[in-house]
């Protein structure tokens, strides 16, 4: 493992916990920070300005990132230049250079520039999106820090013959031919398809002074430079794998980063007393396409004997609302989710791991960013359905729903995953990997 020589600090350490500025990983860095300062951590959050006052509101110590690395990513996926590449590769590659390796430079500034502002000794954490420790790991100058503790807060994703490339929808390695079309799909993906973004990552790595002769592939690299990385789900989630590196751990999820309104608001006393609930979701608003899943739902539902709870969490008019339907911007999902008997959803990895911690099967029909990823490692533990076409037409959203409300298998199998949840102790696996990294240790 990259690192090995990171100084041993004298005294109490810190913890410094990076977020990309993303919603949907901050909520979950928030939780584990809040938890470290609870267990007496001195935590600085180095993350987007936007998230200031709710770091600060914890009690943890803020530094924004600055310059590419504080920009939303949501906005450069409308920026016109994006728009403009063509669809698939060269979007893609789009992406790949200017949200994840121009942001690792940025990123790297920052937290160089955090390490050297306080003689005390730090650790950092890292969340999935967040490349900048990656060019301290590889030899880039600057001062080292205890160690580093990746967290999935995105779906698990590294090279494996036991695995294909994302995006292929191909199952998982059964037998030695399958690993052997694995290897080969992965050195096409590594020389030939993201080949230039692979040599852009080297040379972006050069420029900063990463002295790493042979740097790993680009997308694998926050994995495999950090000294623990702990994924934030179950190991089923990412399919089994023989050959995970002995330093990644599944840990479960994080209660709590799903947050809403505390209050308890009065229709929930409607969901309360109905004998069957379907509760509908969207996406983050940035995913396109995630608006045209709850109306189609709606009518696919109308007739049936349930009562459904539309979750928008967006604003917007939903139109023909039936007379069994429940249209909410927004909801507390820890009193929510527990009534329900099935989630109808796009696939996020967070919304996901919600319901299936509760033992709740699952409609998926999302196929953009992670969500044809989650959606399809889902289905193949048998606890939910995937709609594997594009268009979400009434007919096949309304037979997935009462397959799923009426065949036992589904629910059975969402619970024996619940079980596998709660054996689990995430904020408790990290705050172990912190003393374990820590000077004391």
């Amino acid at each position: 493992m990259v690192g090995a020589d990171f100084e041993e600090w004298p005294g109490l350490s810190r913890v410094i916990v990076c977020s990309a500025p993303v919603y949907e990983h901050y909520r979950h860095l928030r939780v584990i920070a809040a938890d470290l300062i609870s267990r007496g951590h001195a935590v600085t959050l180095l993350t987007g300005p936007r998230f200031r006052d709710s770091s600060v509101a914890m009690g943890a110590e803020f530094a924004p990132l600055t310059g590419a690395a504080a920009d939303n990513p949501a906005d450069a996926l409308a920026a016109p230049e994006r728009l403009a590449a063509p669809a698939g590769l060269p979007r893609l590659e789009w992406d790949l250079r200017h949200l994840v390796i121009d942001t690792m430079a940025a990123q790297y500034r920052d937290l160089r520039r955090l390490l050297a502002a306080d003689g005390e000794p730090a650790l950092v954490i890292a969340g999935s999106g967040f490349y900048g420790m990656v060019p301290l790991r590889l030899g880039a100058p600057g001062r080292r820090p205890l160690g580093c503790i990746g967290v999935g807060t995105a779906p698990f994703v590294l090279t494996s013959a036991d695995t294909a490339p994302v995006g292929l929808e191909l199952p998982p390695a059964r037998c030695d031919a399958d690993r052997t079309r694995h290897r080969m799909l992965y050195r096409q993906l590594h020389e030939e398809v993201l080949g230039g973004m692979q040599r852009y990552f080297n040379e972006v790595l050069a420029e900063l002074g990463a002295s790493a002769p042979c740097p790993p592939f680009f997308l694998d690299a926050p994995i495999l430079t950090a000294d623990r990385f702990l994924q934030l789900s179950i190991e089923e989630l990412s399919y089994r794998r023989g050959d995970t590196p002995a330093h990644v751990g599944f840990v479960g999820t994080v209660a709590g980063a799903w947050a809403a309104d505390s209050r308890r608001p009065a229709w929930l006393a409607e969901v309360d007393a109905a004998e069957r609930v379907v509760v509908v979701t969207l996406g983050p608003p940035a995913n396109p396409g995630s608006g045209d899943l709850i109306e189609p739902t709606l009518e696919a539902l109308c007739r049936l004997p349930v009562l459904v709870v539309a979750v928008t969490g967006r604003t917007g008019r939903v139109h023909n609302v039936p007379a069994n339907a429940r249209i909410v911007e927004s909801a507390p999902f820890d009193d929510l989710l527990p009534l329900a008997d099935v989630l109808v959803t796009d696939g996020g990895h967070h919304a996901v791991q919600e319901a299936l911690r509760r033992g709740i099967p699952l409609v998926l029909a999302g196929r953009v960013d992670d969500e044809l990823e989650v959606n399809l490692r889902t289905a193949a533990t048998g606890a939910a359905i995937r709609l594997a076409s594009d268009r979400r037409t009434v007919s096949d959203l309304r037979k997935a729903v009462e397959t799923v409300l009426y065949t036992a298998d589904y629910r059975a199998n969402a619970q024996r995953l619940a079980v596998e949840y709660a054996r689990l102790d995430a904020l408790g696996a990290i705050s172990h990997a912190v003393d374990e990294l820590g000077p004391s240790a």
